[in-house]
């Protein structure tokens, strides 16, 4: 009897290992590596819009284990400190990669059941940067001369595909990823030709219609291209400006309301209504009606609750509301909250050391600092650098010398100050009052041509303008 019930036993814990084996191979993979030269000790794996991001331990050695729920297959992210990188991950396919930190983009080398696909995308990365080069070379040049440039590099592309050792299906994918690799960069011209240049190339008018004709609801290219993701930004763009050309009554919403109605992917079809998103800014005089009408749109919880978000920060940080406090460390000792800086204007800079539009504000923003020394103005520059970036902020703010008053907030982003505010995209410029009240939200830049009229406005008249929101 003891015999049959121990048999019994086994056959039933057999099923269990098995069942949860199975269970393991349908949602979960094994993504494991070396890190040579690591400094780091935590490892980032995210999709995305990282509505999946999980972190997991890297080892005194370099080495780390991470089990991944992969409910979608396709590109995700991985990042060791600064550094990140695409990673292909299917469902029940385990991952293993071996990199050297001082080089951490050319010495990714994967194996397991994956490594096909991830090592192209090392080499497809490796020679897309080899053919482009520097940006400027690329881009800042006639366009006759770009076009047939970036048609040479799509072709690379797909001969790096067809000698590579892809399943037919994944080079298909591959092809279909390279064509908008292709039409993100033909769309890119433009943006980084006037950036150079400081004016715009002369375009045909139907340079767009690639873009604007593109499919829009592209479920897998969704999950698998970044350069997809973008366009459909780029495909709002160029397709809402057009269509409110030719319709001057058509609002804004009405038209995402009517473009959407026919994308059957969630994906796709959020990334287009979240365009949407900047209406809710504190310079919005509709904003309550604006908000009625655009929740209606989203049909995840996330994007529902993204909305929200930005519609309360936006009523939070209206003019003339007082604004929240902040205690920060200060650069020169101590520290400073927003009670300590009463009796002047602020004009506050939100900056990391990693931010290359933040530093190139720099030398106008010292100019600022030095011709209102002997105003009632504050110059307040917040760092929101990591933590493990603390030396790095005291180092530059040490050799760029700008003045003011300089801060560091150890909670970046996350910090009920940076929240209260929403800031997402830095640099990021507010103005408050003499007694801490709001002026603005969204302050000119140092560079900007009407800095200085807006910072005499206000401090030749100190009572803060108001506008309602109702």
């Amino acid at each position: 009897m003891r015999i049959i019930l121990h048999f019994i036993i086994s056959i039933i814990s057999i099923s269990i290992v098995n069942s949860c084996s199975s269970d393991y191979k349908n949602s979960e993979i094994i993504f494991s590596g070396n890190i040579k030269n690591c400094t780091d000790r935590v490892i980032v794996v995210s999709n995305y819009n990282s509505t999946m991001r999980e972190e997991f331990p890297i080892d005194s050695i370099g080495n780390f284990i991470a089990r991944v729920s992969v409910l979608k297959d396709g590109y995700y992210f991985f990042k060791i400190g600064r550094p990140y990188a695409k990673i292909r991950f299917k469902k029940g396919k385990d991952v293993h990669v071996n990199i050297d930190a001082t080089d951490f983009y050319k010495s990714r080398k994967f194996t397991g059941e994956l490594k096909y696909e991830n090592n192209f995308n090392v080499e497809k990365s490796a020679l897309r940067s080899k053919l482009i080069g520097d940006s400027k070379d690329y881009f800042v040049v006639p366009l006759d001369e770009f076009l047939p440039k970036i048609k040479k590099t799509k072709e690379a592309v797909f001969k790096l595909i067809e000698k590579s050792a892809l399943s037919p299906e994944d080079k298909e994918l591959e092809r279909r990823i390279a064509e908008y690799d292709y039409l993100q960069t033909y769309n890119n011209y433009q943006k980084f030709y006037s950036y150079h240049k400081k004016y715009k190339a002369d375009l045909p008018d139907d340079y767009y219609k690639p873009v604007i004709e593109m499919d829009i609801d592209d479920d897998e290219m969704f999950r698998h291209s970044s350069a997809y993701r973008n366009l459909i930004i780029a495909n709002f763009r160029h397709s809402s400006n057009f269509a409110m050309s030719a319709d001057s009554s058509l609002s804004l919403i009405e038209f995402v309301e009517d473009r959407i109605s026919d994308i059957n992917s969630v994906y796709a079809r959020e990334q287009f209504a979240s365009m949407l998103l900047r209406k809710m800014s504190q310079g919005n005089t509709n904003i309550h009606e604006d908000y009625r009408q655009i929740l209606p749109l989203f049909t995840t919880e996330r994007m529902k609750n993204r909305l929200s978000e930005k519609y309360q920060s936006a009523l939070e940080t209206v003019s003339g509301k007082q604004s929240i406090d902040f205690d920060y460390e200060n650069f020169s000792g101590g520290r400073k909250t927003l009670n300590d800086l009463a009796g002047k204007i602020l004009y506050i800079d939100v900056w990391a050391t990693w931010c290359g539009p933040c530093i190139k504000e720099f030398p106008s923003l010292k100019e600022l600092v030095q011709e209102y020394d002997d105003k009632k103005i504050e110059f307040v520059s917040i760092s929101i650098d990591h933590k493990k970036d603390y030396e790095k902020w005291r180092k530059m703010v040490s050799e760029k010398n700008i003045g003011g008053i300089q801060l560091y907030d150890s909670e970046g982003l996350n910090s009920s100050f940076m929240k209260a505010f929403n800031v997402g995209l830095i640099p990021r410029f507010i103005m408050l009052d003499k007694e801490g009240k709001i002026i603005t939200s969204n302050a000119p830049r140092p560079s900007s041509e009407d800095v200085r009229n807006f910072i005499n406005k206000h401090l030749n008249s100190p009572k803060v303008v108001k506008f309602s929101l109702k």
